[in-house]
């Protein structure tokens, strides 16, 4: 079956969300938010992900397979940093669990202000079960692609350890280390488009 790559439409959000809960459920940084007790982790996870909206200034694409949803990556256009011009601005949550994914977000958006003007990858999913299958290149070359809107413009991502070889697979370069509250320090990833 072929991998299709397109724009989210409004009726694709309830599978988008739900695939972004699967994909990060077990993630280290789920983990110690959440704990390890499979379903508290599961509740938590499912909380964080099903809150996630839709916004105008999203470039939101999805991967199918035939008509199944098996791919996600939301992202935002050059000058348009979803992260720096709103998650950075949020006043600190009363929640200690969501308070350390916002100082998460006050550590990447100071190493973005560091940078000058970008575009972001913010979040980038598979379905777990078909990890190798192509579907995450795709999707990171489509949301690049999607985001530069013409012009030279460095595009940015922010990932985990053992994902630093996936990324320089695909062109992006470390540029430096940001600490995460939650897990091992992550990369913050660059890639010039033209």
């Amino acid at each position: 079956m072929e991998l299709s790559v397109g724009a989210l439409a409004e009726r694709d959000w309830d599978a988008a969300r739900s695939l972004l809960h699967r994909a990060f459920a077990n993630e280290p940084f789920t983990v110690e938010m959440y704990g390890e007790p499979l379903l508290e982790r599961w509740g938590g996870s499912w909380d964080l992900y099903s809150s996630v909206r839709t916004e105008e200034e999203y470039v939101a694409l999805g991967a199918r397979a035939g008509q199944v949803l098996v791919g996600v990556v939301l992202a935002s256009r050059a000058g348009h940093c979803r992260l720096c011009r709103t998650l950075a601005l949020e006043p600190r949550p009363d929640d200690h669990r969501l308070a350390l994914d916002w100082q998460f977000h006050q550590n990447v958006a100071a190493a973005h202000a560091s940078l000058g003007s970008h575009a972001w990858i913010e979040k980038v999913a598979a379905e777990p079960a078909l990890h190798g299958c192509g579907i995450g290149r795709r999707l990171v070359e489509s949301a690049a692609l999607a985001v530069v809107a013409g012009q030279p413009v460095q595009v940015l991502l922010e990932c985990a350890p053992d994902r630093v070889s996936f990324y320089t697979g695909r062109g992006y370069e470390a540029v430096r280390s940001i600490a995460d509250p939650v897990g091992p320090d992550c990369s913050l990833m660059r890639r010039w488009m033209h």
